[in-house]
């Protein structure tokens, strides 16, 4: 199984926290957040208003893209076909799937400090 690093990146320490962990499992994505998420909010100032979670002690389980990754990815509904069949000749895919682009891009299409990696 695939798990992809939701990490925010603070420039002020010029270092990288890990915020939680997504996967996708027979059709559905699950997401949870690191251990002791919530002293790390406090230390680094992480804006934790920033992401809709906020219990370190659950799984949360959806049958779509939580929000928070959703904006990480282009939208679809406003590219044409041909666009679409290029940005996944881009990053390698045969087909459009949210999870697989959002590893190929590392949710790096918009400019914050967040960014999601297949590896910790």
């Amino acid at each position: 199984m695939d798990y992809l690093y939701l990490k925010w990146f603070d420039y002020k320490a010029n270092k990288k926290y890990v915020i939680g962990a997504l996967y996708k499992k027979d059709g559905k994505y699950y997401f949870k957040l690191v251990k002791d998420y919530l002293k790390l909010a406090e230390k680094i100032d992480f804006p934790r208003n920033t992401i809709p979670f906020n219990n370190e002690n659950k799984i949360y389980e959806s049958k779509n893209l939580f929000s928070i990754f959703k904006v990480m990815l282009p939208d679809i509904n406003k590219l044409s076909e041909e666009e679409l069949k290029e940005l996944l000749k881009e990053y390698n895919l045969d087909t459009y799937d949210e999870f697989e682009l959002l590893k190929a891009t590392k949710g790096n299409l918009r400019l914050d400090n967040f960014s999601v990696e297949g590896e910790i």
